[in-house]
């Protein structure tokens, strides 16, 4: 497209919310704080998984906040220590990390119900 720009989590769109467009970005624009969602990246067929192992469960994601200007969207997730294959092995603590992306680049949100 000819004089189309892309704006990257660094960069701040010059409409302030026009380069935010699709599904996943309107909805993190209303989304609530602390609401949890599994994500699906473009490109892939599996939800996020950033736990350890071969084949980790998916990522439950907390919302924090989305900039509207720059379309980045910041959530928290539990890191999970590394499976334990003996019990002399002592497992690692889990802590709390953010993981901060354009809403662009997310195909699908699956919100997880509050139990």
């Amino acid at each position: 497209m000819m004089g189309s720009k892309r704006y990257g989590c660094n960069d701040v769109s010059p409409d302030r919310e026009g380069n935010c467009e699709g599904c996943v970005c309107s909805l993190l624009r209303r989304a609530s704080r602390d609401q949890r969602f599994f994500i699906l990246m473009k490109g892939t067929g599996e939800f996020l998984a950033l736990g350890p192992g071969e084949s980790p469960q998916a990522t439950e994601f907390s919302f924090v906040r989305f900039n509207r200007e720059t379309c980045c969207a910041t959530f928290t997730f539990i890191e999970q220590g590394p499976p334990v294959p003996a019990p002399a092995v002592a497992p690692v603590p889990a802590g709390t990390l953010e993981f901060i992306v354009d809403c662009r680049c997310i195909c699908a949100l699956t919100p997880i119900p509050v139990q």
